[in-house]
């Protein structure tokens, strides 16, 4: 019974906190920190058609505020070619959902502000480094453009694949790394 009342006061702690610390944020929009896209992922017929609908979906993540309010938190430091990766650990499972993207990846720009550039989803491998069991690249976008790797050296490691959603990338869209995020010499 003290378990049980301890859990609901938890849980209404939780919320509350949250709820408090959105509201108080006059950088966060309610309407943008809680916005939902209602994408029919059965109508996308390509890759670029799933492309763009996560583009429009990763809008409301340009405002870096809004990840942190989300859930995303910092898995990895500042990864060159990449940017500082952000997981919401609820997300974290061996499926891959277009719309809820395990990972966010943000790069600092010239005064330290997180600016959002892809989004990156994992597929977690029990044993990273025994693929025997996962030897294949898990189903992600339509067609066979996407571009998983093995990265068994990062937190929970398996298949991961980013899409360059929020800066170009001149070496392809789900390229592992994006040229011009590499430090210059």
């Amino acid at each position: 019974m003290k378990i049980k009342i301890f859990q609901s006061l938890k849980s209404a702690f939780i919320v509350i906190l949250l709820f408090s610390l959105i509201s108080c944020s006059s950088d966060i929009p309610e309407e943008e920190a809680f916005e939902v896209y209602d994408f029919k992922i059965e109508k996308a017929e390509t890759s670029e058609d799933q492309i763009e609908m996560l583009t429009k979906a990763m809008r409301r993540f340009h405002n870096f505020e809004v990840a942190v309010a989300q859930g995303y938190e910092p898995v990895s430091p500042l990864v060159p070619g990449m940017g500082v990766h952000f997981a919401k650990l609820e997300y974290v499972d061996m499926h891959f959902e277009l719309l809820k993207p395990e990972i966010l990846v943000y790069h600092p720009d010239k005064n330290g502000n997180m600016q959002f550039v892809a989004a990156e989803y994992l597929y977690v491998i029990p044993n990273c480094f025994d693929l025997n069991e996962y030897p294949d690249a898990p189903e992600g976008f339509l067609g066979d453009k996407d571009e998983w790797s093995v990265n068994c050296y990062a937190g929970p490691g398996g298949w991961t694949l980013h899409a360059w959603v929020g800066l170009e990338n001149d070496a392809g869209v789900f390229a592992p790394y994006n040229p011009v995020l590499f430090p210059e010499d």
